[in-house]
């Protein structure tokens, strides 16, 4: 992992407007999101630093305001296994906290240069106890990540290695977009292809198929769909 250097991000402008932004954050009062203002600390960070690691003791859940991050998990015999990669304004290690954990089930390592904020794990926990629209907030974003983790079981065990790539490339977009539109890769191929839990070459393959097809256009990390219509209804035949 990179060694580059970490700096401190002031808590005004667009980071406070990014927190405000946030679904953990938004039911908080004036004096309640002043009090996580002073436990929470912002961090600009370099490409491929590690901000946590599987199993060191859970201090603080971070909100996303630019960049990328993957959460990744190793497997006994050391291979790396990416479990998501988080874009702006996604939340992670919420999850954790709240199932009683001291410790952090993932690593996260930034995929680009990020700007992250950390919020204090035990001063979060103690708003949520003073706050009943705080812990609706959360259990309502709980519950969002337990059917995306249901659907995501699906598409990695029922599915085939396009339907798992025009899934991944349709989640960057509004749902009701139809026209051809740009899609930006968060993280290198070889990260993505892990994401989708295929093999880097398979990845290159399927992208070359759906170029022949005419259904997208590749220019290194950018993807261009071509036929929105027709890539939503690729994923309608495996159904």
């Amino acid at each position: 992992m990179a060694r580059g250097k970490i700096e401190r991000v002031e808590l005004k402008g667009t980071i406070l407007e990014a927190m405000r932004r946030c679904v953990l954050l938004q039911p908080l009062d004036e004096a309640a999101f002043t009090q996580v203002v002073e436990v929470a600390h912002a961090k600009q960070v370099p490409a491929n630093v590690v901000l946590f690691e599987q199993g060191t003791a859970l201090s603080n859940i971070y909100l996303i305001v630019s960049g990328a991050i993957k959460l990744q998990r190793l497997s006994p015999s050391g291979d790396e296994k990416v479990i998501n990669i988080l874009r702006p304004g996604q939340t992670f290690a919420e999850a954790a906290l709240f199932s009683g954990s001291s410790k952090y089930p993932v690593t996260a390592v930034t995929v680009s240069p990020s700007i992250v904020i950390g919020i204090q794990s035990l001063g979060y926990l103690r708003l949520i106890k003073d706050s009943s629209a705080l812990g609706m907030n959360l259990l309502a974003k709980l519950s969002q990540q337990l059917h995306w983790m249901v659907e995501e079981v699906d598409r990695l065990t029922l599915h085939s290695a396009t339907f798992r790539l025009v899934s991944y490339l349709l989640s960057h977009i509004p749902e009701d977009k139809n026209e051809r539109t740009g899609v930006t890769l968060p993280a290198p191929k070889h990260v993505i292809a892990s994401r989708l839990s295929i093999k880097p070459e398979t990845l290159s393959r399927t992208l070359k198929d759906l170029s022949m097809r005419g259904l997208i256009k590749t220019d290194g990390s950018q993807i261009e769909l071509l036929e929105v219509d027709k890539l939503r209804e690729l994923l309608s035949v495996e159904i």
